[in-house]
């Protein structure tokens, strides 16, 4: 039998989870709000200045005084080397929000583990991912391509919980992470040779657990996106009808539309000006053509939309504050 939790961490997340299903079924104007947030970003294809940039993503997420890691990088070493450079201190992680389980947004976990336990034993105790993360992957042959199934037994040998999300959740006050999207618009934002193995039938792997994180403030949702396998639109739809319906005061990390047509491009420029993104912070898959055209379409400018490169960092209450390289 896996043990994925402790007897006593069991009992204190069951109690957790009851609270926040409670949290959930209250009206949205009762629930929590975040007054200060600060998103930086440790991973992204664009890096400037003594940061080394990679085909992954990783931000730090601090909300009141406590902070999340959503994704963890490609490299071993590219987020803590970055973290240095900027001077971030990531010992305060006790959480981690993994968007879903490919390589480029998982790899950098297991030696951040082994590096923030040494400077806090409670560091990183927890990590949330979707329902359908651990599924089975194959490509061309029967290879697993899902390395987080054997990357789980290693993480919970060493203490961590990994908390799968099947519906919105409310990890701290004001943060949430969605849990699997629904799909009502026809987003297909994910490469087709990969299978996922869904109740004993291979299928195209439409990545089912991909989710976002949001963090609700005043002035409404900060909302980061791993690769918005999902799609961008289903996912913010999902956060606004599941967990509040308010304005999407900042959108960041990566959206997948690097090969997108022209279009796809038009499709959803003009449903993210229907939503009414206020700020835009978009790098790793996002694409940079992709990223300029969102920014016409949406009507910002180059103070409220930027590559979201290494070093980045979005402040609730003064906007983006963007490397030299991404203004």
């Amino acid at each position: 039998m896996r043990r994925s939790i402790r007897v006593g961490a069991f009992v204190a997340l069951m109690v957790a989870a009851s609270a926040s299903t409670q949290r959930a079924e209250e009206a949205p104007e009762a629930r929590a709000v975040a007054e200060d947030v600060t998103v930086t970003i440790l991973s992204s294809n664009l890096a400037s200045d003594e940061t080394v940039g990679e085909w992954g993503l990783s931000a730090l997420v601090e909300v009141d005084g406590r902070c999340v890691l959503f994704d963890a990088g490609r490299n071993p070493d590219t987020v803590s080397r970055n973290a240095g450079a900027l001077g971030v201190d990531l010992s305060c992680v006790t959480d981690v929000v993994l968007s879903h389980f490919h390589f480029d947004h998982t790899s950098g976990l297991v030696p951040l583990v082994r590096e923030l336990r040494e400077a806090n034993p409670d560091a990183i105790r927890r990590v949330h991912v979707a329902d359908g993360f651990f599924l089975s992957r194959r490509s061309n042959g029967d290879r697993e391509l899902n390395q987080m199934i054997a990357v789980r037994d290693e993480l919970e040998g060493a203490g961590v919980d990994f908390v799968v999300h099947h519906e919105p959740a409310e990890i701290m006050p004001g943060v949430w992470v969605t849990g699997p999207v629904p799909r009502p618009h026809p987003e297909k934002n994910y490469p087709e040779v990969i299978e996922v193995d869904l109740d004993g039938e291979w299928v195209v792997d439409h990545v089912p657990e991909s989710q976002g994180l949001t963090i609700r403030t005043p002035e409404g949702h900060i909302v980061l996106l791993g690769c918005g396998h999902s799609g961008v639109v289903n996912a913010l739809d999902h956060i606004r009808s599941s967990i509040a319906d308010a304005p999407i005061h900042a959108l960041m990390g990566g959206l997948h539309l690097f090969a997108a047509t022209d279009e796809v491009l038009g499709w959803t420029g003009d449903r993210l000006r229907e939503i009414g993104v206020q700020h835009l912070m978009a790098g790793h898959c996002t694409g940079i053509e992709p990223l300029i055209r969102l920014r016409i379409s949406l009507d910002l400018s180059r103070r409220t939309a930027v590559v979201g490169a290494v070093g980045s960092r979005f402040v609730y209450g003064e906007g983006i504050h963007p490397t030299a390289i991404a203004m």
